[in-house]
């Protein structure tokens, strides 16, 4: 994950230079750096998660289209020891895909019901929120037919 102490050591030879200076070059970008430092300043500050609007995507994005307009080529690199924000969201996601599969008894198919289950659940909200979509549009009113009075 980096050299330890790198700016330090080339602090006596480094200075900085403008974006215009690298125009019709051609520039390495270490994919990691930039995805760790853009998904820590995108995470909510009370919970600690991911924004739910994909930010990190988008900014990810302005930079490379800011290299473009000053006419630098980025050549994105993905190499190196995996960063352990990303090791743990794969673990967390291997787990619940897990928990899905599973069946609590030990065997069957629980674990494709639940995974049917879920999907149901978010097609079925998804469809809710198209059609109320869509009588905004309209300027109508949507009658919920499973709610109950009580």
């Amino acid at each position: 994950m980096g050299v330890k102490n790198l700016w330090r050591l080339l602090l006596p030879i480094g200075h900085r230079l403008s974006i215009q200076t690298l125009s019709h070059q051609t520039l390495a970008i270490d994919a990691s750096i930039w995805l760790t430092q853009i998904s820590k300043a995108c995470r909510d500050p009370e919970t600690g998660r991911i924004l739910p609007n994909r930010p990190h995507v988008r900014i990810f994005l302005l930079r490379l289209m800011r290299l473009l307009f000053h006419q630098i080529k980025p050549v994105v690199v993905f190499d190196g020891v995996m960063p352990e924000v990303k090791r743990r969201e794969l673990q967390r996601r291997r787990d619940i895909r897990e928990k899905l599969w599973r069946d609590d008894q030990g065997g069957g198919d629980a674990g494709v019901g639940a995974m049917r289950r879920t999907a149901k659940k978010i097609l079925v909200q998804k469809l809710k929120e198209w059609r109320q979509k869509e009588a905004k549009l309209k300027g109508g009113v949507i009658i919920d037919m499973n709610k109950r009075d009580n």
